[in-house]
């Protein structure tokens, strides 16, 4: 058949359009298997930190290598998070060292420090070390997160502890340099050791602080000039001043600087002064370096809130809050003292729980009255006026403070005082186990507890009388001077005086509830004791000085103690003293005028 002879008639046929073209000339996708570190990240994006855990141990036992990178922070401070978590430790050293070294990427390891030294409710010792040695080996050897850990452990964990790992710190520094990614300076090297021998200064241990300096000497490691001076300063005996002049000269950065001095000016108009003088003068002293007492903003608070406005007093919180953690720490001094005023105990608690570290506190007690706080906190606000500042939070703070001895006994006189007397006996246990912590510089737990950090160390005089005082109280109110008086036992154990407070309290209750005679020999030994002190202390010229005020403060107390329990001759008797030692004149003292109003009415009650 011959072929044809025209061109076929394309019109019969579809036009070619992509879809009978597509198959042929795309070409086809290459798959790409992902890698195990590009899983693991995946894994840890979507927040499956069970399935990460899971794929990280599995990639270790295989000996598969895990390529750095910055989420895996975010998996360690899920480990931080994670309630009930066994291995907590390891799991976060694990995480953590995964992350990339300071050249590579660097990271302030914000979350990480808040969950630590903020988030948490105690501070896990043997974990805040594991943080620090993993960061230097990431090259984070100085800045503001090592020296955050230095400072916590140099204060609360023990002298062994951190000598321990100051000298893992140099292991690892050693380690991280021959690779020759960092090097750490000698001035480098004195900020580390003087920061830490600053701290075990204010924490009491001046003895360990210099056998600090000592090991500083050995490794020819610097010391600041201004530590020493500090050492001088606290210096208990002249043999540990020979000694730090010795060290000074060895190892000073400068041995020969001339310290500073700073003369401190008081306002003494300041009690004069009208509501708006004193707002304008705690703008400046709230500063300077010579700031109001907290019982003076405490009244401050006070007097401001009774006309209704609160703007004036969250500008001055604000001011504190961004100058210095000692201004932070003078002001809500101040906010617990203020609701101690108004007798909420309850609000101290929540001021305290969130601006410091619960230690020297029973932590669990204090947690479970902040749940029960949370549980009614709508009507508890309408009922205490709880503060702008407390319900919404509108100053934030980095970390948490580290308490005074003012500020842990606020705490303990709130929980007795907010807590049902059953529990009472337990907390009491508790406080002298921190009070021989404190003073035998032990661990308060056994290491095996599992309710604290065995390497746990509270600084000496962490405890005064005031932590005391709420104890005795209590047991004078209940009608049992005998245990009141044995809180005072327990304290003179610890290396404690009772002051004129602790032995008010124990007289006005044997003068209420227990033996007239005793209240009557406490207040005489008082009388000789004082007496004796004056003869030795004072000069012939002052021998007749006017008794402290406090002293009246005693008297008084007494005086309605024995008005109370109707003990006529013995009130009698104490209205006496008050009159012959204090020449004192009706109208002078409100208390002592109400306590004598008291024994009026009882003469005229025995004479009818």
């Amino acid at each position: 058949m011959p072929l044809p002879r025209q061109a076929p008639d394309v019109s019969v046929f579809e036009e070619m359009t992509a879809e009978y073209t597509l198959a042929v000339s795309q070409n086809s996708s290459v798959f790409t298997p992902q890698t195990s570190s590009g899983t693991l990240v995946n894994l840890i994006r979507t927040a499956d930190y069970a399935a990460a855990e899971s794929l990280r141990k599995e990639m270790v036992d295989i000996k598969i290598p895990i390529q750095p990178h910055a989420i895996y922070e975010r998996a360690a401070r899920a480990v931080l998070q994670a309630k009930g978590l066994k291995n907590r430790e390891e799991a976060f050293s694990a995480w953590l060292s995964l992350v990339p070294t300071a050249k590579e990427q660097w990271s302030s390891f914000k979350d990480i420090r808040q969950q630590l030294f903020r988030g948490s409710n105690y501070l896990n010792i043997s974990l805040i070390m594991r943080f620090g040695l993993i960061m230097a080996s990431k090259g984070y050897i100085t800045g503001d997160a090592q020296s955050q850990v230095l400072n916590t452990l140099a204060r609360y964990a023990s002298p062994p502890t951190t000598e321990r790992y100051i000298l893992q710190l140099e292991a690892v520094v050693d380690s991280f340099s021959k690779s020759g990614q960092v090097k750490v300076t000698p001035e480098q090297w004195a900020s580390i050791y003087s920061l830490v021998i600053r701290n075990q200064v204010l924490a009491g241990r001046e003895e360990h602080a210099l056998q600090l300096a000592r090991v500083a000497a050995t490794r020819e490691r610097q010391v600041t000039d201004f530590t020493f001076r500090l050492l001088l300063e606290h210096s208990p005996d002249e043999a540990f001043t020979a000694s730090v002049h010795e060290l000074r000269q060895q190892i000073s950065s400068n041995p020969y600087s001339i310290p500073d001095v700073w003369y401190k000016q008081t306002c003494s108009r300041t009690d004069t002064l009208a509501l708006t003088s004193h707002l304008r003068y705690l703008r400046r002293a709230i500063i300077s370096t010579n700031p109001p007492t907290s019982y003076f903003l405490s009244n401050f608070m006070n007097a401001y809130h009774a006309t209704g406005r609160t703007r004036a007093t969250l500008a001055l919180r604000k001011k504190a809050f961004q100058h210095s953690h000692k201004a932070k720490s003078l002001w809500v001094m101040a906010e617990m003292l203020y609701h101690r005023s108004r007798n909420e105990p309850q609000l101290v608690l929540v001021v305290f729980a969130y601006h410091f570290h619960m230690i020297g506190v029973p932590r669990r007690t204090i947690l479970k009255t902040m749940r029960l706080i949370s549980k009614r906190r709508a009507p508890l606000s309408q009922r205490t006026s709880l503060p702008k500042h407390l319900l919404n939070c509108q100053y934030d703070i980095s970390e948490k403070l580290w308490p005074t001895p003012y500020h842990t006994a606020l705490v303990w006189e709130a929980l007795v005082w907010s807590t049902p007397e059953s529990d009472h006996e337990r907390m009491y246990k508790y406080l002298l186990s921190v009070a021989d912590s404190s003073t035998s510089q032990k661990p308060i737990f056994s290491p095996d507890s599992k309710f604290a950090p065995s390497l746990l160390q509270l600084p000496k005089r962490a405890v005064d009388a005031a932590h005391f005082s709420p104890f005795a109280k209590l047991h004078a109110k209940r009608g049992r001077p005998e245990r009141a008086a044995g809180v005072l036992r327990d304290m003179m154990k610890f290396g404690l005086s009772p002051g004129v407070v602790q032995w008010s309290i124990v007289a006005r209750g044997f003068a209420e509830y227990g033996d007239p005679a005793v209240a009557v020999s406490i207040i005489n030994r008082l009388e000789e004791d004082n007496g004796s002190q004056d003869r030795a202390g004072v000069s012939g010229d002052h021998a007749d000085r006017t008794p402290s005020i406090l002293d009246i403060g005693l008297y008084t107390n007494v005086l309605r103690g024995f008005v109370l329990a109707r003990c006529l001759e013995h009130a009698q008797d104490i209205e006496r003293r008050i009159r012959q030692r204090f020449q004192y004149i009706d109208g002078e003292l409100r208390a002592t005028d109400d306590a004598l109003r008291l024994l009026r009415n009882l003469e005229r009650q025995m004479a009818s």
